[in-house]
This record gives structure tokens, sequence and C-alpha cells, in this order.
């Protein structure tokens, strides 16, 4: 087994909120080991429960397919010039937040991990919808 492989299944079999899960993940300091440049948006991919509503248990398989399949992403970081209107795209005052949750289309973003745990990197006009209450609805 891939060892990203095996911190998702750790991951995903964690109990508790996702955002939170996802962060200790990453270790407290994961922000210190990089910059976000321009007007990027760097986000951690949703990691649901190894275990079904009705009690089922994913197999691996199936938990590292969310890492391809994934729309939704929690945002660790952005880079200064993220929704501020230019002269290619206007935000008309849209604004994310660090530890929002965000659906984006995957193909979109260069993926990547960090400290094992599956992220992407958007550029800023490639985030669909901010503010998700409970990326679990959008699973």
């Amino acid at each position: 087994m891939a060892q990203s492989n095996h911190k998702m299944t750790e991951i995903a079999e964690t109990i508790g909120p996702r955002d939170k899960v996802l962060l200790a993940a990453l270790g407290k300091d994961y922000a210190k080991q990089f910059t976000v440049l321009h007007s990027q948006v760097l986000v951690a991919g949703y990691i649901p429960s190894s275990r079904t509503k009705g009690g089922i248990i994913k197999i691996d398989k199936t938990i590292e397919e969310d890492r391809w399949q994934g729309n939704i992403g929690l945002v660790l970081a952005m880079g200064k010039g993220a929704f501020k209107d230019d002269g290619v795209a206007q935000f008309h005052g849209d604004k994310l937040k660090i530890g929002e949750w965000v659906l984006f289309n995957p193909a979109d973003g260069v993926a990547m991990y960090i400290n094992q745990v599956p992220c992407r990197l958007f550029q800023d006009s490639r985030i669909l919808i901010s503010n998700i209450a409970d990326p679990a609805v959008y699973y």
C-alpha cells in the first residue's frame, strides 16, 4: 500500500469534524513550509469517513479514489493577490477565508501532497462555490 494511501485511510478512519481531522493530519506547522504566491488558493481535499451512514466500511481503493474524484476542499492558504479584482478577473466583493470549505473541478488544480495529505493548488477564479457549511452534503 502506498504511503499516501495509508495516510488517507488513517484520516478517513479518524472520528471527528473533517476540518479538524485534516488540520491535525497536516500538523500545526504545515503553513510554515511554503508560501502560496500570486492569486493561487491551496486546499486540502475533503476525505470522508471510512464508514458510510449505513455502517459499511469502505475499502482502501475507494478511499484513495476520493483523491482523484473529490471536488470539495478546505482552504489552507492563499496568495496575496487571491480574490482581488484586476484586469482579468472581477470578483464583485467575493472573498475566501482560510478554513472554509470550497467546491472546485479537480482537473483545474495542481495535485500534491503536504505531509501525505492530498492537496490541490488552484487559480482563485477556478474556485466555484465557497462557504460550504457541510462538505458531506456535496459528496
